[in-house]
C-alpha cells in the first residue's frame, strides 16, 4: 500500500503543476502503470483481466482486475467497476509532456481474504501499457466495496471539470467513464 500512496501523491503533484489543453492522451506514463514485479500473482485466486460478477443486493456490480499490490497486512487486489459497460476512471493534466491529458482508472483495492462472493463472468486481453492508476481507495471488506461503488457513480453525475481547468479548485470534478476498448489489446 505504500507503493500505492507513493503514486497517488505524484498524481496530485503532476495534477498542480502544469496547465495544458486536453487531448486525452493514449500514453500512460510507466509511473501510472500497474507493478507487480514483487508479487507472487500466482498464488492469488483472481487474475489480471478477469471480469468479476461482486454479490451485491441492489444493482449488478462488476469489475474488472487491474492490479496486485503486497505490504506488511497482506496481498492486495486492485478492481477498477464496470457500470454501464464503462469503466470508473479520472482525466487529470498530463504535467509530464505537452500530451494534454491523462486517462487513468479508479482503483478499489481489497485484500485476498476479504475478496469472496463472486464470479468470474470472463476474461479480457488487457493491454498493461494502456493502463494508467488514477485514484486508489483501500477498502476493508466487500461492504466498504459496495460504498465505494456507489459513490462512483453519484460522483460521475456531477458536472465535469476539465483537466486543464480548476487546477486550483477545491473541489473539482475528474472523475468519468471510459470505454473498456480503451485498454485492451488491438
Amino acid at each position: 500500500m505504500k507503493r500505492i500512496a507513493f503514486v497517488f501523491c505524484i498524481v496530485l503533484l503532476i495534477t498542480s503543476c502544469s496547465n495544458r489543453n486536453s487531448t486525452g492522451s493514449d500514453s500512460i506514463p510507466i509511473m501510472f502503470r500497474p507493478d507487480w514485479t514483487n508479487v507472487d500473482i500466482e498464488s492469488i485466486p483472481v487474475k489480471f483481466g478477469q471480469v468479476l460478477k461482486l454479490k451485491n443486493d441492489s444493482i449488478p456490480m462488476n469489475a474488472i482486475v487491474i492490479d496486485f499490490n503486497e505490504d506488511e497486512g497482506g496481498i492486495w487486489i486492485g478492481l477498477c467497476f464496470i457500470y454501464n459497460k464503462r469503466l470508473f476512471g479520472r482525466q487529470i493534466t498530463n504535467g509530464l509532456s505537452d500530451s494534454g491529458c491523462l486517462d487513468l482508472l479508479d482503483l478499489a483495492y481489497i485484500q485476498r481474504k476479504e475478496l469472496h462472493d463472486f464470479t468470474v463472468l470472463e476474461t479480457l486481453e488487457l493491454d498493461k501499457s494502456k493502463i494508467g492508476i488514477g485514484a486508489i481507495a483501500p477498502v476493508a471488506n466487500l461492504s466498504e466495496l459496495k460504498q465505494y461503488f456507489q459513490y462512483g457513480i453519484e460522483k460521475r453525475k456531477k458536472k465535469r471539470t476539465p483537466c486543464d481547468e480548476g487546477l486550483t479548485d477545491l473541489n473539482p470534478v475528474r472523475e468519468r467513464y471510459f470505454e473498456i476498448e480503451k485498454i485492451k489489446v488491438k
